[in-house]
């Protein structure tokens, strides 16, 4: 089997894995900003999450290049799935972080974590909610311990403090 032809199987395969599920996230970095493309696969449909809306235009340009990627690749590879559409709504409801905060990663993170959960999105989303959200995200990495670095490992020396 060719390589192109072995791609496009593996390509075919996880796409239709994917399509199994509810909603796909796409965590996306671009000019340092991070944003949630996502697809609702019981409609078709994208929603763009851009916490800061003012900065829209660019990011929502990449996001539609990509979602018309997938949905071409979607509705050519899998017959029979729903239409995917390469139209790209921005959610306008999509908590906003303040001019001086980093918050676009943890945003992204809350948005998948309500979304996959079926919980509400507060738009107004505090400046002391991100913060605590993502002292959480800090203790769920850390506290995980088949995964998270131990202290009393200290092999590495290239990363001590």
């Amino acid at each position: 089997m060719k390589l192109k032809e072995q791609r496009t199987d593996v390509l075919k395969d996880s796409l239709a894995a994917a399509m199994q599920c509810t909603f796909i996230h796409f965590p996306l970095l671009h000019c340092n900003h991070w944003t949630l493309l996502m697809l609702n696969t019981l409609n078709g449909r994208w929603d763009l999450y851009n916490s800061l809306a003012k900065l829209n235009k660019k990011h929502a340009d990449r996001a539609k290049q990509l979602a018309n990627q997938i949905a071409n690749d979607i509705n050519g590879l899998i017959p029979g799935t729903i239409r995917i559409t390469n139209k790209v709504r921005t959610v306008r409801a999509t908590p906003q972080q303040h001019p001086d905060s980093y918050d676009c990663g943890v945003i992204v993170c809350y948005l998948m974590n309500r979304i996959s959960r079926n919980k509400e999105i507060d738009p107004n989303l505090s400046r002391q909610q991100c913060i605590r959200f993502r002292a959480k995200i800090v203790l769920k990495l850390l506290s995980d311990r088949p995964r998270s670095w131990n202290p009393e490992d200290n092999e590495d020396s290239d990363f001590d403090i």
